[in-house]
C-alpha cells in the first residue's frame, strides 16, 4: 500500500469539501431563505444536497477515488461509497469550522 497516495488522496478529498461547503453556504445563505435558515427541514434539506453531490462527484471524477493508485483494490461502488461519505464528513469538518468563524 502507498500511504504517501492516500494521504494525497485524502487532501484533495479536503480541497473539494471545502468548494463544496462553499457552495452549499451560497446557496443556503440567499436572502429568501435566512428567515427559516435555522428550521431543522433546511438543515436536513443541506444535508442531503450534499450527500448526492458527493456521490455524483465520486462517481463520475476517478480522481475523487480514495484508494486509486493505493494498491487495494476494492470494487468501485464500494470505493465510491467510501469515498463520498470521507468527502461528507470533511464537509461536515469544514462547515463546523466556518461555523465557529461565523460566530465569532
Amino acid at each position: 500500500m502507498k500511504f504517501e497516495i492516500l494521504i494525497q488522496n485524502v487532501f484533495i478529498l479536503f480541497v473539494i469539501a471545502i468548494i463544496i461547503e462553499s457552495c452549499a453556504m451560497a446557496i443556503f445563505s440567499l436572502t429568501a431563505l435566512k428567515d427559516i435558515s435555522e428550521n431543522r427541514t433546511v438543515q436536513i434539506t443541506r444535508d442531503t444536497f450534499v450527500v448526492v453531490l458527493a456521490l455524483l462527484l465520486c462517481y463520475k471524477v476517478e480522481l475523487l477515488s480514495l484508494f486509486a493508485g493505493t494498491g487495494i483494490k476494492l470494487h468501485k461502488y464500494i470505493d465510491t461509497a467510501i469515498s463520498a461519505l470521507m468527502l461528507v464528513g470533511l464537509t461536515n469538518v469544514v462547515n463546523g469550522f466556518f461555523s465557529k468563524m461565523r460566530r465569532g
